[in-house]
């Protein structure tokens, strides 16, 4: 396990959590809430740590509060793949298995509620309405993945981005951070958590395909760009009509739960 800055359980509040209402934490009874609030440890990564390598055991879970982790699968040949990406109020992790399919790495700085995988279990065991919870998450997962596998196989690549470029408008705090400030901007950040090749890849595309869509979604005053890596979402109906998708559908990808506070949809 990389070195990281802990936080001890004593220290945190689960009725102070940002996600508590997003996460698997929204079905737990206070007496759950306090067992995971002793159970539970903060532990902060930076940028490029690995926080559960693939193969390794797996004695970890826990909630994203904040940053974003990319899922990743190195195959026999050697070629990494990422395969997901987790956000504030996902799930990490795997309960009752042994080893770790893939490896979690902090896309960006994130901050873990971390528990040790037998003692979640544990928990689990004396409170079946989490493991409810656990069971739900799992299965929104499968359908989102699902929903994601059938849109890539079938849809251009210019529906791919802007359904992309969606799903992190949704799930982005819109906290926009220069040398000078940290400001709330009036309309959604789309801040991309990975480098362009990676997402080239993860779409199935080239980064240069991938930047020619990104400049088309710009001219059409669709997205604005703040620097490389951040963009403001100015027209959410017209990002939403050139992913070939519904609203509805395109909510159900991105897994958000509730509406992005603060901001009135433009569809």
């Amino acid at each position: 396990m990389n070195d990281a800055v802990f936080s001890p359980g004593s220290c945190w509040k689960c009725d102070q959590c940002a996600i508590n209402h997003r996460s698997i934490c929204r079905g737990a009874s206070e007496e759950a809430l306090r067992e995971l609030g002793r159970l539970s440890h903060l532990r902060r990564f930076e940028k490029g740590q690995v926080i559960i390598a693939q193969g390794d055991e797996a004695d970890l879970v826990g909630n994203v509060i904040s940053g974003i982790v990319k899922l990743t699968n190195m195959s026999m040949g050697g070629h990494q793949n990422i395969v997901g990406l987790l956000f504030p109020s996902d799930f990490f992790g795997r309960a009752y298995a042994d080893l770790a399919r893939f490896s979690y790495e902090a896309a960006t700085d994130v901050t873990l509620c971390c528990m040790s995988r037998h003692a979640f279990e544990n928990f689990l065991g004396r409170h079946p309405d989490m493991e409810h919870e656990i069971l739900l998450s799992t299965l929104d997962e499968l359908d989102a993945t699902r929903e994601w596998a059938a849109m890539n196989s079938s849809h251009t690549t210019m529906q791919r981005v802007a359904t992309f470029f969606f799903i992190l408008s949704r799930r982005s705090d819109h906290v926009f951070c220069d040398a000078q400030k940290r400001h709330r901007m009036t309309n959604p950040v789309i801040a991309l958590p990975i480098g362009r090749r990676d997402i080239a890849a993860y779409l199935g595309t080239t980064p240069e395909t991938l930047s020619r869509n990104i400049q088309t979604l710009v001219r059409k005053h669709v997205i604005r760009p703040i620097d490389t890596n951040h963009f403001e979402l100015t027209d959410t109906k017209g990002l939403i009509e050139h992913s070939g998708e519904t609203r509805e559908d395109l909510v159900s990808m991105s897994r958000a739960d509730r509406p992005n506070e603060g901001f009135t949809d433009q569809a």
